[in-house]
C-alpha cells in the first residue's frame, strides 16, 4: 500500500509540475505579445514625432516582467527534469 500512496503522489507532483508549466508557457507567449504590441506603439509615436518616454518605460518594465517569466519557466522546466530523470 505504501507503494502505491507514494506512486499516487508522484503522479500528482508530476501533473501539478505539468499544468504549472503550462501556464508559465502561456505567460511567456503573453508576454511577447506584449512586448511585440508595446514596441509597435512606440514605433507609431516615433512615426508621428510624439513624446515617447512613458512607453519607453512601461517597455523596459514588460521586458523585465518577460525576463521573470522565462526564468521561472526555464525553472519549471528544469525542475520537470529532474523528476523524470533523477540522479
Amino acid at each position: 500500500m505504501d507503494k502505491l500512496k507514494r506512486a499516487w503522489s508522484g503522479v500528482c507532483v508530476w501533473s501539478k509540475q505539468l499544468e504549472l508549466l503550462a501556464d508559465a508557457c502561456r505567460h511567456v507567449a503573453d508576454g511577447e505579445k506584449s512586448l511585440a504590441h508595446q514596441r509597435k506603439i512606440i514605433d507609431r509615436l516615433d512615426r508621428q514625432g510624439s513624446a515617447n518616454l512613458d512607453a519607453l518605460l512601461f517597455l523596459e518594465y514588460l521586458e523585465e516582467m518577460q525576463d521573470q517569466y522565462e526564468a521561472h519557466r526555464d525553472s519549471l522546466d528544469r525542475r520537470i527534469i529532474t523528476i523524470v530523470r533523477p540522479e
